[in-house]
């Protein structure tokens, strides 16, 4: 692609092993979760072409935001100080929109008869002679600036910038660069460049000055295969703590908290604890003082995919939500005597929605009901909401577009959270 960037949209989940960017030294590939996006439509036209790219680039905005989100509250991805050519290039955009292009302002103190004299320097390392009348200094110290022998560390970030705005530059609208006299695909370029930001390094003492040459370093020993070149992403699987921080952010209504079921160990007179069963989310219904409750389990299956069924959750999913939801009845209920409060629970899976010129014809097309799961001596038309959990599949899209309050459809223009949790109550309650 024109701007350096190649965005993959996987047919099958588990087709590529990450999401998200992956630096290399021939090319940038940006991977979507699997059929985010609908495939580009054969015969398309340059102006149809450049729309889905801005399209895609928008994207790609929202799910790196999310990844690094979910990476920082759940610790993935690697440590907060690895060197990464992605997280360089991501620096040096954001030092160039806020200061601009590189110009050497550092100064440097030294012999001389031209410049300010520094008297502290003069007065400690000059020598000082009496002629009787008086005092006579063999050497002045004064402040220069610094030289940039022929403009070489300006035009290196100028080079290093080109690459960077060439690869994640639409992440900040920053498309085009001031050319530099350095080619970044020349191997000569490259190690003089290098030599020069070392030589720098050992000769400044500005704090910045410091940061932006090991950025600019980092960037180009990259080019040279000497950093790892994947950067910001997450493997397929851990793409279920995106998934599940999603399902939490726009169905979740109550504290999770209060509802813990702990479970521990009686030895001798001694309580120690063993595990807290929680739910990952839990709805309660719209209208004021509703009564039911959605305990939702987001699984970040592949059935929405294949519609096999060895990929929906399997017993021990299904066994901890049923006995969490006879929990939920006898002591939310029962015993503490809230009546009429009623726990339906939910297995929640991603799917990718048909869509028309890229649209959901309505809200209610982002569900799509499977069916229920249950125990085989549980009794089938008891009606029993703690005998069932209903498996339910969302559009993935969708859900990140209400996140970041962009989500519409053909005939809802604005859609938001409390649009998509009556729009699931209304999936799911058919088999309650």
């Amino acid at each position: 692609m024109s701007d350096g960037v190649e965005f993959v949209i996987p047919s099958q989940k588990g087709e590529s092993e990450y999401v998200g960017f992956d630096l290399r030294e021939d090319a940038v590939r940006f991977v979507f979760p699997c059929r985010y996006f609908p495939p580009e439509e054969a015969g398309s036209t340059e102006e149809e072409k450049a729309v889905r790219t801005r399209k895609l680039k928008a994207e790609a905005r929202k799910i790196l935001s999310l990844i690094k989100q979910v990476q920082k509250e759940f610790s993935l991805g690697g440590g907060e100080g690895e060197t990464t050519r992605f997280y360089s290039m991501i620096w040096l955009l954001r030092d160039y929109i806020d200061r601009g292009y590189y110009t050497e302002t550092e100064h440097v103190i030294g012999k001389g008869d031209h410049g300010k004299i520094v008297w502290k320097r003069t007065l400690r390392d000059s020598g000082i002679y009496f002629d009787g009348r008086n005092l006579l200094y063999r050497d002045f110290f004064v402040r220069k600036n610094k030289p940039d022998d022929a403009n070489l560390l300006a035009q290196i970030y100028k080079c290093c910038l080109a690459e960077s705005a060439e690869y994640l530059g639409f992440l900040y609208n920053v498309s085009q660069t001031e050319r530099s006299v350095f080619r970044i695909d020349s191997e000569h370029d490259v190690g003089f460049m290098c030599y020069h930001v070392q030589r720098e390094l050992g000769r400044t003492f500005n704090s910045y000055k410091k940061v932006l040459l090991r950025h600019l370093l980092t960037i180009l020993q990259g080019k040279q295969g000497r950093f790892r070149a994947v950067s910001l992403y997450m493997h397929d699987r851990e793409f279920e703590y995106v998934f599940e921080f999603l399902v939490n952010s726009v169905f979740g209504t109550e504290n999770v908290h209060e509802y813990y079921n702990e479970y521990y160990y009686v030895i001798g007179e001694k309580k120690i604890s063993a595990a807290k069963l929680r739910p990952d989310t839990i709805m309660r219904g719209s209208r004021p003082g509703d009564p039911d409750f959605f305990v939702i389990d987001a699984k970040y299956y592949n059935y929405g995919y294949t519609e096999n069924p060895r990929d929906l959750p399997q017993a021990s999913a299904i066994a901890k939500q049923i006995g969490y939801n006879f929990y939920l009845h006898k002591n939310y209920i029962d015993e503490k005597g809230n009546g009429g409060k009623t726990f339906y629970s939910v297995f929640l899976l991603p799917f990718a929605a048909e869509r028309k010129d890229g649209e959901l014809a309505s809200i209610d097309c982002a569900f799509r009901l499977v069916g229920y799961a249950t125990n085989r001596k549980a009794p089938m038309a008891s009606g029993r909401a703690e005998n069932k959990v209903a498996v339910c599949l969302v559009d993935l899209k969708m859900l990140v577009d209400v996140c970041f309050h962009e989500a519409h459809t053909v005939i809802e223009k604005a859609i938001g959270k409390k649009e998509m949790r009556d729009a699931l109550r209304r999936a799911v309650r058919r088999i309650f």
